[in-house]
Parts: C-alpha cells; structure tokens; sequence
C-alpha cells in the first residue's frame, strides 16, 4: 500500500507543553492514522506534523477532490479528540520570512487554488509573541490577493477559512538565549541582551487552511466550580480528560478508576465514551450524602448528560478488591477484561496511607506448628463480637493498617497486567520530590513491570515538588513472570511502622517545609 504524506500544523494552547507530544501519539492510536512529528519546540505553540494516508494511485480531478476530501476527514478526526489543541491546519506555506513564504505558498499550493475560487471565505490573523494594529493585519492578507479568491468573504460558518500565522521569540527566551551566548563567548550580557533584542526574533510563518477544531471546550464544559460534587482533592479537568485521552478512552471500551473519590477520572472517561467503574477504600467520598445519581458521583454524571456510562462504584481497597483478576493458566484463554485503568493513587501527606488489614499478624511456620507445637492455619481468625461475626454487625467499620508508597504503586503495576487487555493502557499520577537533602536534583525511580511498557511520563512542576502522569500499555501474553507483590508486602510490614518510613515522599515533603522554616 502506498502512502501520500501532508504537511499540517498544529495550533497548540500555551499550556502543559510537556503533555503535547505524548496527546499527539494517542490521537494517532485513537483515529487510527500514522502521524509524524516534524518540527516542534515546547516554547512555541506551532507543531508541524506529518500524516501519511494510504492512497490508490488518482488521475482525475473528481478523483483528487474526492481523496482531499476524505484527507480533511481523517485530520479533522484526529483533532476533535484533542484537549490541548485549538485547531489543525492544511500547511499552504511556511517561511522565515514573507518572501520565503509567498514562494513556498506558489511551489507547494498552487494546484489547490481552482478547489476554493467561488467559495465564501474568511481570513484572519494569529500571531505568537508579537500584536498587529488593524492596517498592518490587513496588509498583510492583501499580500496573498495572487491566490485569486473570487467568493464572498464571510466572517461567521464560511466554507473555507485560512490562517496567517507568525511564530515570534518572546523576551524571556531572547534573554535566556543572550546570556548563553554571552557565557560562551565572554561578552558583557548587557550588550548581548540588547543586540538580541533590537533584531528580528520572528522564527517561523504559515499560512494554513482551517481543517478542524479540537474538543478543548470541554475544559470549560466540566470546570470543577460548575460541578456539583467536588472535594479539595478533585482533580483538576483538563488534566482528568488529558489522563483519558492518554489511556485511549474511547466508546466500546470499559475503565476503572480503583482510587475513585469523587469520581474526576470517571467522568473524564465516560465523556470520551468509556464504560465507567470505580472503587474506594472509603466508599463515603463516592457516595456523598445520597442515594443513586441524586448524590455524589452520580450527580455529576447526571449534569452532563452521561448516566449511561455509569457502571458502578464499589467500597474496596486494591489490595483486597473483588474485581476479577484472572490466574496465570485462565490468561491464556484471554479473561483479562478492562481496556483502561486512570487514577491519581493518594500521597499519603495529610495522613498516612491506608490499607484494610490489621498491625498484628499471627507468624506461620512453613511446618504448619507455632513455637509450643499447636498446629497453625494459614486462613486469618475471624474476629469475633460477643460471639458474632465482627463484619456482620451493623455500623462494622473494617480495621486498616499502614500501607507503604511504593508498595502501593507495585500493587497498581501487578493489578494491572492482572486485568488489562493486551494493548490496554495503564495511567496514573506519581508525585515526587524536586530536591534530595542536598538540594540538588532529586532522582526519581518509576516504577515498572514485565508486563508493562511505559509509554509516556509527564511531569507537572511545582515549587518543591512534581506529580508525573505516567503512562503504561499492557504487553501482549500470559504472565509468565509473576512478582512476589504479597512477599513483598511481608517484608515491608516488618521494616516499617510509621506514617514517614511507609512513605519516603511524605518524609521529602515535610523535610521542605522545615528547611525552609527552621523549625
């Protein structure tokens, strides 16, 4: 099969610049077309891409229409699902200048021109770093008066739309640019700055045709302040629908978030289509203070038209979940049945992690005899109340013991090989300390798995800390190799027993605030 390849750009919102790159690789997956980077820089918003699609050889011009057509409807497909993304556009030319521009416009878009001469269309202007008053705006769209446009302009639904679009340095770069230069070269930066910055800092110009519009209006649409069930822990909902379109949240598919809360993951899923189910150890941040969908999580799924994609919420703790989690031999006939799993686990920093169990734990022997001879069982003893079953009774508040971090995110990684389709995707937030106890650059280990690729990390920075939204896809096969997570958990449950030696991110977090309060 043959493959044509298009130049596009991409006009990116100037935020999250280190999520781009990774939502740009999903929407690939998503519409299902190859798409290339070509040239992009996380201090501009303009990312020039290349799709490649599969053609049959054309000769008339029906035919070529009909191909560009169907061209414009896969581009215009893979943009609608991005939430970073402000539009797409068909690359009619670029430059370092306008007359680099104008001959690049005549060599590469000249045979498209016949296609739009008696539409109606509209042209406007965007500019990156720099503002134009009116009459230099309109200068330099009589510029492209040769492309010879002959319909209606029509500011509002036109049938064909294109963008002049300049690239320019901001002052901060510049400024950062010029003292590295200086450094290199030993001049005085003073001098250096002000040459830098009386030149021309315009990088790059395009002229493009509008394709399509991303979904970024849903960050609007679910703005936490409109939502009627949130806690101080919500996620906030551009980065909830950036986590779902990363795991490849689409309809027909069915995702889990097992630290729910108040259910910002589930929502972001479901209103990219996804089936929805959720658990939490403590099923109060859920329920809210209602039954159904009039309360809690339910009531947001409500507000935006979205019930039907409402499975359930469970009280559950993952190391203890009753979700299905087939055996090494059942994997072979394919049981493993989510195509997605999206959580933001909790730190641990106002309390210490929690999970259901109790400190105490009874030793057995591999012989199956305690230290005076009496014969042990394996099976845990049922704790009992005045002759009943403690879990019976009404009002039974299940015991929890201190539950380590890192244990935590090897529980996650060995929930899902356990219940992950092969090509199902794994994402979640990791926080971690920017500095160690020397104030140098922290060195942070992730976390991984035989049975997982990590596909993506990206970090968002704070003052002292960053949360990195890491993102892994579920390897093809059985689980020929198996990790010891409850060996593991034994070890761990001897070694530590405070809120701090549980959670080493905790003990940096704090250790922050005291160096820099003194106390």
């Amino acid at each position: 099969m043959d493959y044509d390849h298009h130049h596009y750009l991409i006009r990116f919102a100037q935020t999250h610049e280190g999520f781009r790159q990774p939502e740009i690789e999903a929407l690939s997956r998503l519409a299902g077309v190859r798409c290339e980077i070509v040239s992009y820089s996380d201090d501009s918003p303009f990312c020039v891409v290349r799709f490649a699609f599969r053609d049959s050889p054309t000769t008339s011009t029906t035919s070529t229409n009909s191909r560009h057509e169907a061209h414009d409807d896969v581009v215009r497909n893979f943009i609608s699902r991005s939430i970073l993304a402000k539009s797409i556009y068909e690359i009619w030319g670029q430059g370092r200048d306008y007359e680099e521009v104008h001959a690049d416009v005549k060599q590469r878009s000249q045979p498209l021109w016949p296609r739009f001469q008696n539409v109606t269309f509209r042209f406007s202007i965007d500019t990156y770093g720099l503002t134009h008053d009116a009459t230099k705006q309109k200068d330099m769209i009589d510029s492209f008066s040769y492309l010879g446009f002959k319909g209606k302009i029509r500011m509002k639904n036109p049938e064909a739309e294109f963008a002049l679009m300049e690239d320019w340095l901001l002052p901060e770069f510049i400024r950062k640019r010029a003292r590295e230069e200086s450094a290199a070269s030993s001049t005085a930066v003073g001098t250096t700055v002000a040459e830098a910055l009386s030149n021309s800092s315009l990088r790059q110009i395009f002229l493009g045709r509008k394709i399509g519009e991303s979904r970024r209006w849903l960050r609007e649409k679910h703005d936490l302040k409109k939502r009627p069930y949130i806690s101080t822990t919500s996620m906030d909902a551009e980065l909830a629908l950036l986590t779902a379109n990363m795991a490849l949240a689409a309809p027909g598919k069915i995702f889990l978030d097992p630290f729910v809360g108040t259910g910002g993951f589930m929502v972001a899923a479901a209103e990219l289509g996804a089936m929805t189910l959720g658990s939490d150890i403590d099923g109060r941040s859920f329920r809210g203070k209602g039954l159904g969908l009039e309360k809690g999580v339910g009531a947001n799924f409500r507000k935006y038209g979205i019930s039907h994609l409402f499975g359930d919420c469970i009280t559950s703790d993952l190391t203890n979940t009753p979700v299905r989690s087939p055996t090494k031999s059942q994997q072979r006939f394919g049981p493993r049945w989510l195509d997605g799993i999206i959580c933001d686990p909790p730190y641990g920093v106002r309390e210490g992690l929690k999970v259901l169990g109790t400190r105490k734990a009874t030793a057995v022997s591999a012989s199956g005899v305690d230290s005076d001879g009496r014969e042990t069982s394996s099976s845990p003893t049922p704790h009992m109340i005045d002759g009943v079953l403690a879990h019976t009774r009404p009002g039974y508040i299940a015991p929890k013991k201190p539950y380590s971090f890192t244990r935590m995110l090897d529980d996650i990684l060995d929930f899902a090989t356990r219940t992950l389709v092969d090509g199902g995707r794994l994402a979640f937030w990791m926080p971690s300390a920017n500095e160690n106890e020397s104030g140098e650059e922290e060195s942070t280990l992730i976390p991984t798995h035989p049975h997982l690729e990590l596909k993506h990390e990206c970090i968002q920075r704070f003052n002292k800390w960053s949360r990195r939204l890491l993102v892994y896809e579920r390897l093809p096969g059985a689980l020929d190799t198996e990790v010891d997570v409850e060996g593991l958990r034994r070890g761990m449950e001897g070694m530590a027993r405070t809120a701090d030696e549980l959670n080493p991110f905790r003990k940096r977090y704090f250790e922050a605030f005291v160096g820099r309060n003194g106390t």
